[in-house]
């Protein structure tokens, strides 16, 4: 009766332990989905340094100059003479702090405005080709003069919005239901790996053993996570579609790595720490011997 209820015990430290190391990189992610995602300040100053990128002051000074066209609705060959001047004004334009303030307020709306979606608060606009966008207002007073003599009523007035695709709809309602599990899990997610791996190291009748195996297994799937978000950036960012798109999904993946990599290293070194731990223990053990 004593062996069943020791082998019985063995058994529930080992499937405890196998599922704190399975689970790890999903509470990790979790964890970063529904904590760290959240922080719009922290997207928005990663993203700022964006604007200025030349292929995103390309993308805005090209929808200017197509925005400026469409609202004055002058003569074909008025317009085309205009082009001209005007792109040569909205490329200096991009460059101007007053396009960095506009940039920064779209990365803000189109942050709070996908979270809200996340969360089931709201829903998002979409392009005439299904896709979630962000919109930059952008003053353009350096045109009202050229706009003005080519008889343009109202040419102070004019603000183009500059339309950047960055994510098909259907991928965004894919992201949505991802981060509804892990909105239920994800905060929970660290505190239940550790509570797996200490019911598998007290139910062990070797507990240094099963302490240097829940270490050796959070160190080897911590890495294996890390090496999934190095491979997976490029073809997750290629999916972006555009240049400018995929210029701006590189840096928001370029933050998410960040986070990961912290909590990744916070979970290697509480796995070295319990390595140590047992090391320690039985080398003391055999010295009182």
């Amino acid at each position: 009766m004593a062996r069943q209820a020791s082998g019985g015990r063995s058994l529930l430290s080992a499937l405890c332990g196998l599922l704190a190391v399975l689970l790890l990189p999903v509470a990790l992610v979790g964890f970063w989905a529904s904590v760290m995602l959240t922080r719009t300040d922290v997207f928005v100053d990663e993203l700022k340094p964006v604007v200025s990128k030349p292929q995103v002051q390309q993308a805005l000074a090209d929808g200017i100059v197509g925005g400026v066209l469409s609202a004055v609705q002058l003569q074909p060959a008025i317009e085309k003479a205009l082009e001209v001047p005007i792109r040569a004004e909205a490329a200096k334009l991009v460059a101007s702090p007053a396009v960095a303030t506009a940039w920064t307020s779209a990365v803000r709306a189109v942050h709070t405005q996908f979270i809200a979606v996340m969360q089931g608060r709201g829903s998002t606009e979409l392009d005439d080709q299904g896709r979630v966008a962000m919109r930059v207002a952008i003053p353009v007073p350096a045109l009202t003069s050229i706009l003005e003599q080519a008889g343009v009523p109202n040419a102070a007035a004019i603000a183009p919005v500059v339309t950047i695709p960055l994510v098909k709809a259907s991928d965004l309602q894919t992201a949505q239901q991802a981060y509804r599990i892990a909105g239920a899990w994800g905060p929970w997610a660290p505190l239940v790996v550790a509570v797996l791996a200490l019911l598998s190291i007290a139910l062990a009748r070797r507990w240094r053993m099963a302490t240097t195996l829940v270490a050796l297994g959070w160190v080897a799937t911590s890495l294996l996570l890390a090496l999934v978000i190095m491979v997976a950036r490029e073809p997750l960012v290629r999916r972006a579609g555009a240049e400018v798109a995929r210029t701006v999904a590189d840096a928001a993946y370029g933050l998410a790595a960040r986070n990961l990599y912290y909590e990744i290293a916070i979970a290697l070194g509480v796995a070295v720490v319990m390595l140590l731990v047992s090391a320690l223990s039985l080398a003391f053990g055999r010295r009182r011997r």
